[in-house]
């Protein structure tokens, strides 16, 4: 039998991810259709290709024997398919973006009208995702990170210093209690690694939490709605009459553009991140928290 390229796409992004859900959202099709499509794939082929630990897959030996020839091939034919769109030069088309959900939701969302008085003609695809997609797969065509890149293989672009500040519910100050004595929401566990949480235990190590989270919106609704104090940031904050900053402002992360070099010269990813820099610089104040 002849394998379609979709079915060695399918094999893939399992074998990478173990998850069909997340298979799905890259594909853009519904977990039915993964499991279907896997299914019969193994009828044809008369082989297990997959087996389920922990409600992951993982390639059985059979699949993993040629899973480097089918990365191979995918990587064959996206760079194929993105030499060819990237000799575009027109202002159309769809970018695809993926940033965390704090700062599309928050910040770059309010603004995106004005993107496109200035070009209508292009569509945005916004993927809000904590795992970061890989520009090198070409899986996204822009990546906005909160964080100095490591890979050396895409191009970036430093954008601002992303300041942080604690935040407080004006109808709670009280001259009473210092910032330690007051009830925390602090980020939960698993998250405890992140430049603030580690920036909250080094000047606040004795706070009591009564809220824990794993977004940051979540926390600034709970601060919103009188639950405590919260390390938040400024761009998210500040603007917010009913909050009031409780320390100077610190810069604890950074904000980048990647790119994949291969694409770093198409005219619609060029326009964008210009047009958001320029934005983020007239907006500098909202994320020094002054």
């Amino acid at each position: 039998m002849q394998i379609k390229w979709d079915d060695i796409r399918y094999l893939v992004l399992l074998a990478r991810h173990g998850r069909m859900s997340q298979v799905a959202r890259e594909v853009g099709v519904d977990v039915t259709t993964v499991s279907r499509r896997l299914k019969s794939l193994e009828k044809e082929l008369e082989t297990t290709l997959f087996d389920r630990v922990d409600n992951r897959y993982l390639p059985t030996d059979a699949l993993q024997h040629v899973l480097s020839n089918a990365e191979s091939a995918e990587r064959e034919i996206v760079h194929f398919q993105h030499n060819l769109i990237g000799k575009d030069t027109a202002l159309q088309g769809r970018l695809r973006i993926t940033s965390i959900h704090n700062f599309i939701n928050f910040y770059l969302l309010p603004r995106l009208g004005e993107f496109y008085k200035l070009h209508p003609n292009i569509e945005i695809e916004l993927i809000a995702d904590s795992e970061q997609l890989d520009i090198g797969r070409y899986e996204a065509d822009l990546a906005i990170r909160m964080g100095r890149p490591t890979q050396e293989s895409v191009v970036t672009r430093r954008l601002t210093k992303l300041y942080y500040s604690v935040y407080m519910h004006k109808d709670l100050i009280s001259t009473e209690k210092s910032i330690s004595e007051m009830p925390w929401i602090l980020n939960e566990k698993s998250f405890q690694y992140l430049p603030e949480s580690l920036w909250q235990q080094q000047n606040f190590p004795n706070v009591k939490a009564n809220l824990y989270c794993n977004v940051g919106p979540a926390m600034l609704t709970a601060v919103r709605n009188k639950l405590g104090v919260a390390i938040l940031p400024c761009y998210m904050a500040h603007s917010d009459l009913n909050l009031t900053p409780l320390n100077k402002p610190t810069a604890l992360r950074e904000l980048w553009t990647l790119v994949h070099p291969e694409r770093r010269h198409l005219a619609k990813i060029r326009v964008f991140i210009d047009w958001l820099d320029l934005q983020i610089q007239s907006d500098i104040q909202l994320f020094q928290g002054s």
